[in-house]
């Protein structure tokens, strides 16, 4: 069964995709016992990210913007905030081994996370879209670029929708951890034939993007001062990929994800997006936690905003 961004006419909007989309949604919870596991699995996931009182009190309400269930691996996007009205929106996407059938609470709440910093560096009105639109790679996969290939079509279409129902042209970021990073350089590609265009492109974790990228910046179809990257102390995955995939970092687009002490902001560590845990004695922190000089950062990023040094 198939259960997909609805075909929305021009001029209406995400409101009806989204409602559309959760009709399909309650449709499929009807009769999640004659699904398979892995499709299960999806719609619990979807279920756990929009139920209220599920994450932080302080992440608005979340959209579904669609749930496919048309192949064995459940795809799906889900929104923190209005996509109809927001000024800034970020498409946030995830890497290696991070899918919608067992990762998609986690994912949306780095979303809802991103959101709330993005609100305190002085956004009203942003939006996030956690996009596991995709399958992506297991780690012998990510040093490939078939996966990135595969969902090229699939980002591309989601973006050109988002190009369609916003004609205003806010304020469009990319924020891509891991592998997902070789996906969004490929999609922002001028040759890629898609002709997207985004404001801001934040990698963090990332093994590199394609050599000819690095040989020619302005393929990319974001301006060049707001292309930054960043790898943490103790990624060592990200460097390993680096060296055995032959993809290339960007010099002279770092952007700093260590502490700092003065402002309260910790240092992300090693290569996950969330690791903070408030149980534990000496808890460390990912890309995406709050707390953390990288979520600040990437708040500034993706709002067209300068990172802190």
């Amino acid at each position: 069964m198939r259960l997909e961004q609805a075909s929305t006419p021009m001029g209406e909007g995400y409101a009806r995709l989204t409602a559309e989309a959760h009709d399909r949604f309650e449709a499929l919870c009807a009769i999640r016992g004659r699904l398979g596991r892995t499709h299960r699995q999806g719609l619990d996931g979807t279920a756990h990210a929009l139920r209220p009182g599920s994450m932080d009190p302080a992440i608005p309400a979340r959209h579904l913007l669609y749930l496919d269930l048309s192949a064995r691996e459940p795809l799906a996007a889900i929104a923190v905030g209005n996509l109809d009205t927001a000024t800034h929106i970020t498409f946030q996407l995830s890497g290696t081994g991070i899918r919608a059938r067992n990762a998609l609470w986690g994912s949306v709440r780095e979303a809802g996370q991103l959101y709330l910093e993005q609100r305190k560096v002085g956004i009203p009105s942003p939006a996030v879209v956690a996009w596991l639109g995709y399958r992506t790679p297991n780690l012998a996969g990510a040093l490939l670029n078939q996966a990135a290939r595969r969902g090229l079509h699939l980002l591309g279409r989601d973006l050109a929708t988002f190009a369609r129902l916003r004609p205003d042209h806010p304020h469009l970021a990319v924020e891509a951890h891991s592998y997902a990073a070789t996906l969004a350089a490929q999609v922002l590609d001028a040759d890629s034939g898609y002709g997207l265009r985004a404001q801001a492109l934040a990698m963090v974790g990332s093994a590199g993007i394609p050599r000819r990228f690095v040989r020619e910046p302005g393929r990319l179809n974001v301006p060049a001062q707001n292309i930054y990257e960043a790898i943490a102390a103790g990624d060592w995955l990200a460097g390993l990929g680096h060296l055995l995939s032959g993809r290339k970092l960007l010099s002279g687009h770092t952007f700093n994800v260590g502490a700092r002490p003065e402002l309260g902001l910790h240092a992300a560590t090693g290569h996950n997006t969330s690791q903070f845990r408030e149980d534990q004695a000496s808890p460390t922190r990912g890309y995406r936690d709050p707390g953390t000089l990288s979520l600040r950062n990437l708040a500034l990023i993706t709002t067209g905003q300068q990172p802190l040094p």
